[in-house]
């Protein structure tokens, strides 16, 4: 995949994003810390960090400013589904154009690779992240009581490949893929 570089930032710097590298394992441990180190739920463990960067980097992405790592999205391929686990952007970054990137690099994924599902496991509260699910064409599809403690409620929602050609047409109507 090739990286996605649009205008400048303000600040004079310019997005871009492209699939994870074995290099890139730093990266991911920094904004680990800088996002979630203040967060109940805590930082992804190390290890599941590495598996990403070295065994899923063609379906994970990571955002820069420049060269400034700001963002990731992490998923995980298993037979025909794919897993959105996790999308995390720098607080400095968070409501604009790189959560977007990012969707849209992972949403090309999608579209090129031979998946019938994608899956996302979010929290019933996150009001952000469900929308951007929803606005894809998710639809919840379980919920699941006690997946990471006791009394930690998350739901699956699921967009499906008809839902997938649907964004497909909206996104080549917008010329955002061939």
């Amino acid at each position: 995949m090739t990286i996605e570089t649009l205008a400048p930032h303000p600040e004079g710097a310019r997005y871009a994003v492209r699939p994870l590298s074995s290099s890139d394992y730093a990266h991911l441990r920094r904004l680990e810390a800088e996002i979630w180190s203040g967060d109940g739920a805590g930082e992804l463990c190390p290890h599941y960090l590495r598996l990403c960067t070295e065994l899923y980097g063609d379906w994970c992405f990571l955002a820069l400013d420049g060269d400034r790592p700001v963002g990731y999205v992490l998923n995980f391929v298993k037979g025909t589904t794919a897993y959105c686990a996790t999308l995390a952007v720098h607080p400095d970054y968070q409501k604009g154009r790189v959560n977007y990137l990012l969707i849209r690099a992972m949403v090309s994924k999608l579209l090129q690779e031979k998946v019938d599902e994608c899956r996302f496991l979010v929290e019933p509260g996150n009001a952000d992240a469900r929308s951007v699910h929803n606005a894809l064409g998710a639809r919840v599809v379980a919920e699941v009581k006690d997946f990471y403690a006791p009394g930690d409620t998350r739901l699956w929602s699921a967009i499906t490949r008809d839902d997938l050609e649907r964004v497909r047409a909206r996104y080549t109507r917008l010329k955002l893929v061939s």
